[in-house]
């Protein structure tokens, strides 16, 4: 009879397997991302949540509604997770990972797209920021979007839960009718002939990057539970 391997082998080829899998989630992930018209993966179930609650406040304050389904709790840590590399704060990173969570899940988008959104559009995290064309917020919505997408209950763009709203459903909207995922991130950005802004023909690339980089991560803190 063989004797048993040594203890070290079995955990490195425990760590091996793991690892691999890993690679093969992000790389199915990432590949669906890419896709036309994809049927987005989701490390959780398609969440049927109720829209946030949201006040005037001050940005991260104002009240709002976190999941409170196991499921969606656990997704929402998994997305935070991925956000504290670019914050300290991590009562910050879970009010936006609350809010891609309930957002996406409402228009069936894969929470990594949306923090690859987030993070192109402003990587520091913040509620306040406004662009030199008035975008405001952290998915950088123009103000003539607010308080115009059903669903969305406040029309203030710094208020996190109501910024990703609006995000969200534009993006949504554009996916419908777009061919592909990066023309529509292209037009998220104003770039529908890569002239508007420059370099702006560059967006989608960023997105997506920061995308799958936010699907690795994700799946790691789901594999390290």
């Amino acid at each position: 009879m063989k004797p048993p391997a040594p203890r070290w082998q079995r955990i490195l080829k425990a760590t091996l397997h793991g690892l691999g899998a890993a690679v093969l989630l992000a790389a199915g992930t990432i590949w669906t991302l890419r896709q036309q018209h994809p049927k987005y993966v989701k490390p959780g179930e398609l969440l049927h949540l109720p829209p946030a609650l949201v006040t005037a406040s001050a940005p991260g304050t104002e009240p709002y509604a976190a999941p409170t389904d196991a499921k969606a709790q656990a997704e929402v840590a998994r997305v935070a997770f991925s956000l504290r590399k670019y914050t300290s704060d991590t009562v910050l990173a879970r009010r936006i990972a609350s809010a891609i969570v309930v957002e996406g899940g409402k228009k069936n988008i894969d929470p990594a797209l949306l923090v690859g959104v987030v993070l192109t559009e402003d990587a520091k995290l913040d509620p306040n920021a406004k662009s030199f064309v008035g975008a405001r917020g952290l998915m950088q919505v123009m103000p003539f979007h607010a308080g115009k997408w059903k669903g969305c209950t406040s029309a203030d763009l710094f208020a996190i839960d109501s910024n990703i709203c609006h995000g969200v459903s534009i993006l949504a909207d554009l996916i419908k009718r777009s061919p592909t995922v990066a023309s529509a991130l292209q037009r998220y950005n104003g770039c529908v002939r890569g002239t508007n802004t420059p370099n702006c023909h560059t967006y989608s690339g960023k997105v997506l990057k920061f995308a799958e980089q936010a699907a690795t991560q994700m799946l790691s803190f789901s594999l390290a539970e």
